[in-house]
């Protein structure tokens, strides 16, 4: 009976170390649901321990929780059973007792370790080690298990060390070979290296646009690997960046710099599936679990679309963990960049194919996020010269959908120059000759909207404040004609000033 005792009393006391020693990370719904399945396990109703029971009691949903609808129970035991596997392969590998939860079950299971079952038999108590070949091979030495996360420790920090070396001379030398320049401002300085992943098997290295390296690499465990075609998706000006990625459930981890990072998830759905039939699931750092129809978000098949994270740090094991369920919709790639603080790192998009350093050091993204128009063309005979962020233009009925996070406010700029009409510009038209509106998530910024009145040939900058994103993180901007097509030379959106 002691022996039964002390052996309960370390299963307690287990579970109060994962509970406050921040292994877990910050996710409420991890800790929840572990504290409700240990403490049923504690008091002999492991049979109570359902999908329907964590929904209800452990996560805090509805009593007409429908698991066909919401999958929250299954992504967080999956997400749970994951982090708990990697804690005991690392900090917690030297852990006398050690909480599993075997697959296609939600009742914990309870291992002890080799020392700790040699106590326990001295006594000449039952010992309640489960008696298994899985439990046996998961049974190690504490002195073992230290050697053996020192050794992995060590080299996981070298090749974290040179990989990160590495990305930095590829980084480097794309931006060089492309005429391309660093992604945030040259006084700004932040700590940490850009991450950008294509997920999925079989992918070859890419330099879109901007000159940035996307790579592929192992930083995901199980999902069903997706390779695809080449075809046009809407929304971006690098389609190969979607063609491929990672569905079922996928647990990633990315090795990062101590700090602050933008994370940004890429999805676009290539296979005309039908709206609203299947959600997928993801999460970060095992945080709250997000709830997303690719094609319904995204408004159609073959349309990139991205979800904005601000202010994510790495967890205890210096990574940043991103959690996936989809059984049809794919996640595609994973952007990690680097930022000086907590607020979303500046939109800059100047409409043209090469990007542009202002003078600020600012750094202008070439063409993307947009649906609609094509590059415009100034008109022959043009006297004044269109330079710098007004060097190119879009034309026609467009539309820019830019990523932000959900209802949080911005500063949206909108730069103009008229390139076509006007006296200096070869004397075609003038005033009235273009004239469209702007709309922001359905409503209207500019009204009839006429460049060559407004400023004639020079350039001209309209500011909007207090521009709410809307809830699935987006900010669309539609030009709509009236009199010819419009135009915009430029896009910036940045935090609302004082946020």
């Amino acid at each position: 009976m002691a022996t039964d005792f002390n052996a309960r009393e370390g299963e307690h006391k287990e579970l109060d170390w994962l509970l406050t020693s921040g292994v877990l990370g910050r996710s409420h719904n991890l800790a929840q649901m572990l504290k409700f399945i240990c403490e049923k396990h504690f008091e002999g109703q492991d049979s109570q321990i359902t999908e329907h029971v964590l929904a209800v009691e452990a996560l805090g949903r509805r009593s007409d929780f429908n698991p066909q609808v919401d999958t929250i129970v299954r992504v967080t035991a999956h997400q749970l059973r994951k982090r708990l596997q990697e804690i005991y392969a690392g900090p917690g590998a030297s852990r006398s007792v050690q909480i599993h939860i075997p697959a296609g079950q939600y009742a914990p299971s309870f291992i002890y370790k080799k020392e700790d079952t040699a106590k326990l038999s001295s006594s000449g108590a039952e010992s309640t080690i489960q008696d298994s070949s899985s439990a046996e091979d998961s049974i190690v030495r504490p002195s073992t298990a230290r050697r053996k996360w020192l050794i992995s420790g060590l080299a996981l920090a070298f090749f974290v060390v040179l990989g990160g070396i590495l990305l930095d001379v590829i980084y480097t030398r794309a931006h060089s070979a492309m005429g391309a320049v660093p992604d945030l401002k040259a006084s700004t300085v932040v700590k940490g290296h850009p991450v950008r992943a294509l997920l999925g098997k079989g992918r070859e290295p890419y330099i879109d646009r901007a000159g940035n390296n996307w790579m592929p690499g192992n930083y995901c465990t199980s999902g069903a690997n997706l390779s695809e075609p080449s075809q046009r998706i809407a929304g971006t000006e690098d389609p190969t960046i979607f063609l491929g990625g990672l569905r079922g459930h996928a647990h990633c981890v990315f090795p990062v710099d101590p700090g602050i990072y933008e994370v940004h998830l890429l999805f676009a759905e290539n296979s005309d599936l039908a709206e609203a039939t299947n959600r997928s699931v993801f999460s970060l750092n095992g945080g709250e679990n997000i709830s997303l129809d690719v094609v319904d978000d995204a408004g159609g098949d073959y349309i990139a679309d991205t979800k904005v994270f601000r202010g994510v740090r790495p967890e205890n094991d210096g990574s940043i963990h991103i959690d996936f369920v989809g059984e049809i919709s794919a996640m595609k790639a994973v952007e990690i960049l680097p930022a000086p603080s907590e607020a979303l790192l500046p939109i800059r998009i100047v409409a043209g194919s090469k990007p542009f350093k202002d003078p600020e050091g600012n750094i202008w993204l070439p063409d993307r996020y947009v649906i609609g128009g094509r590059p415009g063309q100034s008109a022959k005979g043009q006297k004044v010269e269109q330079t710098g962020l007004y060097s190119s233009h879009r034309v026609g009925n467009f539309r820019y959908i830019l990523p932000v996070v959900p209802l949080e406010k911005y500063r949206v700029r909108l730069y103009f120059q008229e390139p076509w009409f006007g006296k200096e510009n070869a004397g075609i038209g003038g005033p009235g000759s273009r004239v469209f509106d702007v709309w922001c998530n359905g409503v209207t910024l500019l009204k009839n909207f006429d460049i060559l009145s407004e400023a004639g040939s020079k350039p001209v900058v309209k500011t909007f404040d207090n521009i709410q994103a809307t809830a699935q993180g987006k900010i669309e901007l539609l030009f709509s004609p009236n009199i010819n097509y419009p135009l915009v030379n430029a896009i910036e959106v940045l935090p609302e000033p004082g946020k």
